[in-house]
């Protein structure tokens, strides 16, 4: 018989052991956890459910306004320049190409 451990570690891959982190937080027994994929009940609560009591859940929230009036310009540059509105520094820069 495989232990526990090494089914958790070794047999099952990110995707499973993310669902039964999914599993846990949304409720679901011990014993469903150890029908869906072989692992004791007591390995469940010894040493997966304290990693995810220790997790908070966060929330980043949103923007409440468009960061452009038309969103589909983000990213694309619209630079104008006047040399006119150049500082000093920047017409030295400018004309010693």
């Amino acid at each position: 018989m495989t232990s526990s451990n090494y089914i958790y570690h070794y047999m099952l891959g990110d995707k499973e052991r993310s669902l039964i982190s999914i599993f846990l937080r949304n409720g679901k027994s011990f014993e469903y956890i150890h029908k869906e994929f072989n692992i004791s009940p007591a390995y469940i609560r010894n040493n997966i459910w304290p990693d995810i009591l220790k997790t908070k859940p966060i929330k980043l929230g949103h923007k409440n306004c468009a960061y452009y009036d038309d969103e589909m310009l983000y990213g694309k540059l619209n630079l104008n320049y006047n040399i006119d509105d150049f500082s000093i520094s920047e017409l030295l820069a400018y004309n010693n190409d």
